[in-house]
């Protein structure tokens, strides 16, 4: 590819130089800055879009390995594909901690500031005297970022997935989901974990729905 851009930057610059001064001997070629950066944009169009995009995958493939290694020198048994099999594992016990009110494992698992805002929402639904059904359907989870700061190391993973979610009243009615449809939800959690402890716990939770 880069030999083709040198033969076609070359027979480019021969064609203009042709066109101006024609067959006259003895030119002095003197090209501008602006006009070579014309020249570059114009070659650089011709590099197909699916190779770029080839080349920002493998940078980003390139990055998350070498984050990986330096994440293993903090904690040697570490793999990114038993993590993602944990991570699921947690996403799933997570959620039913918070549907049967199990403050307990949610404590344990949860960072302070998330757990307060676990709470503070099972305590909203229990005053309505409601209860919640979640059944979820893994489509893809992946790491997306890995942070590793002076104390501790930060994970970013997206769960992709396929949720229904409905609010029951006491009457077994749902008033939100009453034909408990499935949606697609993009959920995304960061884990984290000091270098001195041996569990990572979910210290941030977002979602959008597809």
């Amino acid at each position: 590819m880069l030999l083709l851009i040198l033969i076609i930057l070359a027979v480019f610059i021969f064609y203009k130089l042709y066109n101006e001064f024609g067959k006259t001997k003895n030119v002095v070629i003197n090209i501008s800055e602006e006009e070579m950066g014309k020249i570059l944009e114009s070659v650089q169009c011709l590099v197909p879009p699916k190779q770029k995009q080839i080349s920002e995958k493998q940078q980003a493939n390139n990055k998350m390995l070498n984050d990986i290694k330096k994440l293993q020198e903090k904690f040697p048994t570490f793999t990114s594909t038993t993590f993602l099999e944990k991570a699921e594992e947690m996403f799933g016990a997570i959620f039913n901690a918070f549907v049967n009110s199990n403050k307990n494992f949610l404590q344990s698992n949860l960072s302070n500031t998330l757990y307060k805002s676990f709470i503070e929402q099972i305590q909203k639904r229990e005053s309505l005297n409601l209860k919640q059904e979640i059944s979820i359907k893994h489509k893809k989870t992946i790491i997306e970022k890995i942070q590793i700061l002076t104390s501790k190391a930060k994970l970013s993973i997206s769960f992709n997935v396929s949720q229904v979610s409905a609010m029951i009243t006491s009457e077994g009615i749902s008033f939100d989901n009453p034909k408990r449809l499935a949606r697609d939800v993009l959920h995304k959690w960061v884990f984290e974990r000091k270098f001195t402890e041996n569990d990572w716990k979910l210290a941030k939770t977002s979602s959008i729905e597809l």
